[in-house]
């Protein structure tokens, strides 16, 4: 999935790190993101982030399989690389 401006978004250090991959548009391949991201996304986003935050990867795991399009046991696996917020 093509994300265009966005994909060229330089990840933060950790994330990078932790993934081996330098930008956003490298991570939606090596997730699999198979649906556009859209300005309607940002709420679910930023509520997932903040689940994170407090250790509830739950509304992490459905953005990134029902919004993104990612499959299961990738979301499973990208979750589990997760640096600590």
């Amino acid at each position: 999935m093509d994300l265009g401006l966005l994909g060229g978004y330089r990840l933060p250090t950790a994330i990078r790190d932790a993934y081996g991959v330098e930008t956003a548009q490298q991570l939606a391949d090596q997730l699999g993101v198979t649906k556009a991201p859209t300005a309607d996304l940002a709420p679910d986003a930023d509520a997932a982030y903040l689940a994170l935050k407090r250790g509830d990867s739950a509304p992490a795991r459905t953005l990134l399989v029902d919004k993104l399009g990612v499959s299961e046991s990738n979301a499973d696996a990208a979750l589990a690389k997760l640096p600590p917020l």
